[in-house]
């Protein structure tokens, strides 16, 4: 008996264990990119560089670096070398098909949902992510929607089998839409209509900072009740709970708002809540980026396949509100908007912003270590530093040039196959021809 158990092990070892072995991202060889251009983000670029990726993580950045023993060394010659794009707002793996409800879960029943996490409804075998990945992300913050308190979003690597192996961080930040002022009046709009919109949006407001009032004092009697044994806790509210680190500040929050009413308001309110705020959109930031600026405040660009807010702005306005925040120095984040379908033109949105003034640098920190650092996981991803997750692609041009071929991309030190859906698609039209 003991006898057929150990032959059955060594048989299920036999035939898992290299699958086991590739989840785990254990028994991988060490790789060594060698005469690349390295772009460390931290730092300035390094001309026919080496990079070491070992266990996971960049073990060395220089030149002149030895190969270990049993190292794959690949060719990095006429290569640039960046960390792995991130792109700040997603909803990747959320969405299949958009128009099939079937296969979209972005949103719950409800207006207050803050205790939601969307790393349970997460699928890791959405094609969308090995589309997404085709020029150059690595990492997503995924967000749920719908409500005022949409729940809490989460990072995921563009890569794997499994949630647990995908995620970077399960709770990256909470969210709130904010309401939006209501767009310009209309020539038979006038008045007592537009006046009630605007007030509507104030009150709703007002509703936002009555509900945070409410778990404030939750985790008040919470807290009194835990000092004073006579006093009886609060039944557990998980809705109060979720939001507890959003008003501690240890859990930032994603705030949608677009036109420079939204923005001002939305900065009072930050101010006055005292929490810490990720704005989303701001496509009229332009007009108020010194106190965006002032404000600390990161703000994630939403795709620049768009109009501008209004008619005044003139037609180059979502591009050159790029530019102006990053000029005024307000710290920006790009996200290839909510379409996982689109998730690859992440890229070319910052190229839009490049081509309007914005520095060509700054939109490559901004596709790096600016969301790094606005979800907290700057120690892991966002540039090539010894100690970070070997997260690294390989372009042959500029990765803000349409024309560019991304000709490796690395996730934990594990080379990614980007063949895609798109690949076989193409395959199987060109055999019906």
């Amino acid at each position: 008996m003991k006898k057929s158990i150990v032959r059955l092990a060594v048989a299920v070892i036999a035939v898992l264990g290299p699958w086991l072995a590739f989840a785990s991202g254990s028994a991988e060889p060490a790789v060594l990119i060698r005469g690349a251009r390295i772009v460390p983000v931290e730092g300035p670029p390094i001309e026919k560089g080496d990079l070491l990726l070992q266990d996971g993580k960049i073990a060395a950045v220089g030149a002149g670096i030895a190969a270990p023993d049993g190292a794959r060394v690949v060719d990095g010659a006429g290569l640039t070398a960046y960390p792995g794009f991130i792109d700040a707002y997603s909803h990747y793996g959320l969405i299949e098909i958009g128009a099939i409800a079937g296969t979209v879960d972005v949103r719950e029943m409800g207006r207050e949902n803050p205790e939601l996490r969307v790393v349970w409804a997460v699928n890791p075998h959405s094609v969308h992510f090995r589309t997404g990945r085709v020029n150059g992300t690595t990492t997503a913050l995924v967000a749920p929607s719908g409500g005022t308190f949409p729940g809490i979003s989460a990072l995921f690597k563009m890569e794997g089998l499994t949630v647990p192996e995908m995620a970077v961080k399960e709770e990256a930040a909470s969210l709130i839409n904010f309401p939006m002022s209501p767009r310009p009046p209309t020539a038979e709009q006038v008045g007592t209509r537009v006046q009630t919109e605007i007030d509507v949006t104030s009150k709703l407001v007002e509703k936002i900072k009555e509900y945070l009032a409410e778990v404030r004092r939750y985790h008040a009697l919470k807290k009194a009740a835990a000092a004073d044994p006579s006093l009886k806790s609060p039944a557990v509210d998980p809705k109060a709970e979720a939001l507890g680190p959003v008003l501690d500040g240890t859990l930032p929050v994603i705030l949608s708002v677009e036109k420079a009413k939204d923005i001002e308001l939305a900065l009072k309110f930050i101010k006055e809540e005292n929490i810490k705020a990720v704005f989303r959109g701001c496509a009229q930031g332009y007009k108020v980026a010194d106190k965006i600026k002032a404000a600390g405040v990161t703000v994630i660009v939403g795709d620049l396949y768009r109009d501008p807010s209004e008619p005044e702005d003139g037609y180059d306005a979502p591009f050159r509100n790029v530019a102006e925040m990053a000029k005024a120095g307000v710290t920006l984040c790009f996200s290839a908007g909510t379409d996982p379908s689109i998730g690859k033109d992440l890229t070319y949105h910052a190229a839009r912003a490049v081509a309007f003034g914005m520095d060509r640098d700054e939109a490559i920190r901004a596709l790096t270590l600016n969301a790094a650092r606005a979800y907290g996981v700057d120690e892991r991803v966002g540039s090539l530093k010894p100690g970070k997750d070997a997260d690294v692609i390989l372009v042959a041009g500029d990765p803000l040039d349409i024309r560019s071929e991304v000709r490796h991309m690395f996730i934990n030190g594990r080379e990614v196959d980007l063949v895609n859906w798109w690949d076989h698609l193409r395959k199987g039209s060109e055999r019906k021809k």
